[in-house]
């Protein structure tokens, strides 16, 4: 990710800082920026100063920038009335020379107050943003490392079934939402621009019609959203569609096969990819090289696109892959623990990892959840710790 160059005004703002400094401005900024964002937080509320040196545009893409190079996390969530309960686990980089091992790992949670008449169903983690509810006239955008939520209004009154897509431009460092019907066959879309007051919805032409799919979830990476698409609603072959956020263009791709059931839409070391079954008991991960000659290069795995544990007796589903390249299953509902089970391609061996302090007994006793069914929990992978406000 590029970094976002400083402004001659922030520039400017430095200097009246460092002034009435004798600790170098720039080694504050250094350091802040290599703390958790809860530190982050905390020294943000201290001092005006303090405020100045974590908000200020330069400082919080140089925090994101490292937390994606170091950390990237799983969020799992469980919403109980107007209660959100959030745990944030690192998803494991190190494989075992063992088929399999438990270690134990720490788990951060807190919970907080969610609008208790909407659903909650998180979409994917965007540079740390994530859109986690659409409903009625409003849109729910959730930073879960502030904890905050953001509200918009819908484009139109009559654009109730549609599809809004979050996407991040690295260059400029700014926020974009897609939105397109998926009722209709269509050749527009509507366009908003996050945290800009003077931005409102705006149409755009798409250079291709078509009716998107309104399930699975999109995927945006080096600039680019990408999402499956269909010439109309009775087409069962597909596309990709992907948009360009800053220019705002759109192209289309084509799938290397022609059918495109049993299939998942994720990133592989920043690159487009779609993982597709093979039965009985593999899967072919195809990796886009050319998205204008529409060139795909294939990876054959022997894992399985839905995984059972044996030992534990467990059903999981994989819901995305590292950006170590590993593929990652988590089970479908938990009663005592919390296992995700990581798949090394390169090795062919599975390890999972035990997560306490989300499903046992205590954890369930501490948050009220000691009668609650934990079962299909909404979990976002990939996700990266964010400072921005919109």
């Amino acid at each position: 990710m590029d970094q976002q160059e400083e402004t001659t005004e922030q520039i400017n703002k430095k200097r009246r800082i460092q002034s009435t400094l004798s600790f170098p401005l720039d080694l504050i900024s250094e350091i802040l920026s290599k703390l958790p964002a809860k530190s982050v937080g905390r020294f943000r509320c201290v001092s005006k100063l303090g405020s100045s040196i974590t908000t200020d545009p330069y400082f919080i893409n140089k925090f994101e920038t490292r937390s994606t190079k170091e950390k990237q996390s799983l969020l799992v969530t469980f919403k109980r009335g107007d209660r959100l309960f959030v745990f944030s686990i690192p998803q494991d980089r190190q494989s075992s020379d063992e088929p399999h091992t438990i270690p134990s790992q720490a788990v951060h949670s807190y919970n907080m107050t969610y609008p208790k008449s909407c659903s909650f169903m998180p979409g994917v983690s965007v540079h740390g943003l994530i859109c986690c509810f659409r409903r009625a006239k409003k849109l729910i955008f959730w930073n879960p490392t502030t904890r905050k939520l953001y509200t918009l209004t819908k484009p139109e009154k009559s654009w109730k079934y549609a599809r809004f897509l979050l996407g991040y431009d690295p260059t400029d460092a700014k926020y974009k939402v897609l939105c397109i019907r998926f009722d209709e066959t269509t050749d527009e879309g509507s366009v908003l621009t996050l945290g800009s007051a003077q931005e409102s919805w705006r149409r755009i032409k798409t250079n291709h019609k078509h009716c998107v799919n309104p399930y699975p979830a999109h995927q945006c990476t080096n600039g680019y959203i990408y999402y499956i698409a269909y010439t109309d609603k009775t087409d069962r072959i597909g596309f990709i569609m992907s948009f360009d956020v800053r220019s705002e263009k759109f192209h289309m791709i084509k799938f290397p096969w022609n059918d495109i059931r049993e299939c998942r839409v994720v990133i592989y070391q920043g690159m487009l990819a779609c993982l597709r079954i093979n039965h009985p008991d593999g899967m072919t991960l195809w990796i886009l090289q050319d998205a204008e000659k529409h060139v795909w290069s294939p990876k054959n795995f022997l894992a399985p696109f839905h995984y059972y544990d044996q030992s534990l007796k467990l059903a999981c589903n994989l819901i995305d892959i590292t950006d170590a390249g590993e593929i990652v299953y988590v089970p479908v509902g938990c009663s005592k623990s919390f296992y995700v089970i990581y798949y090394d391609p390169k090795r062919n061996k599975y390890h999972r990892v035990e997560h306490k302090g989300i499903a046992d007994y205590e954890s369930r006793l501490k948050n009220g959840l000691v009668k609650s069914r934990l079962f299909k929990i909404p979990i976002v992978s990939n996700h990266i710790e964010s400072l921005m406000s919109l």
